[in-house]
């Protein structure tokens, strides 16, 4: 069940979902380096080294300078964190919680005199709601996971599937569990990042030996 959050006059949050400290840049920053050093670790002693016959694909990518393409990846990645990174500050300040994505207000003579149009959150109404916004946030990571999945099994097909397997069961109990509760999502939202970033780390290893190696 989700807890109430106390707010003000017209509905907004009293609260925001940030701490004062650290800004969301260096939180976003230190968050996302610690999961790239645990699973770039992961990724380079379970799956790419001493693998011949990855090393062999990889060749072939760097044969016909493919290597770009993986690159060009990383670089939308990095465009999407710091838009993340600003539309989470702004989030701080505005101090909306999730499930809300959007604050509306009632326009109008009388409109002024209303509190802002955000989700409900309560009862079988609130279970709906975020119940549709776990599937909008997994629709919303899908184009570019499939294209971590279409990359990086290229050069590790059967590694990437059972990635893959995991990402998905790791998003229907967040989905499960955000049902629930807002925090409920969280076991199932942490462990599907999880995934997510040892695909992407292995796009940027292929990108780098094929470049570079």
């Amino acid at each position: 069940m989700t807890s109430k959050i106390d707010t003000d006059t017209k509905g907004i949050p009293l609260k925001g979902p940030y701490p004062d400290h650290p800004p969301v840049i260096v939180l976003y920053t230190a968050m996302n380096t610690m999961f790239t050093c645990i699973t770039g670790s992961i990724a380079n002693h379970a799956i790419v080294k001493n693998n011949e016959a990855a090393d062999a694909k990889i060749a072939v990518l760097a044969r016909y300078d493919l290597g770009y393409l993986y690159a060009a990846l990383i670089v939308l990645k990095v465009g999407q964190f710091l838009m993340g990174a600003n539309a989470g500050n702004a989030r701080k300040y505005a101090k909306v919680h999730t499930p809300d994505q959007h604050v509306y207000q009632v326009k109008g003579a009388e409109g002024s005199k209303l509190g802002y149009v955000l989700m409900d959150n309560d009862g079988k109404n609130g279970r709906f709601n975020r119940a549709q916004r776990a599937l909008q946030n997994y629709q919303e990571t899908y184009p570019q996971t499939l294209a971590y999945i279409l990359a990086s099994g290229f050069v590790y097909p059967k590694e990437v599937f059972v990635l893959a397997a995991m990402y998905a069961t790791f998003r229907v109990v967040s989905a499960i569990g955000y049902t629930s509760s807002t925090d409920g999502r969280m076991a199932g939202f942490i462990g599907s990042n999880f995934i997510a970033s040892i695909m992407e780390v292995l796009v940027g290893i292929i990108a780098f030996k094929t470049i570079l190696g």
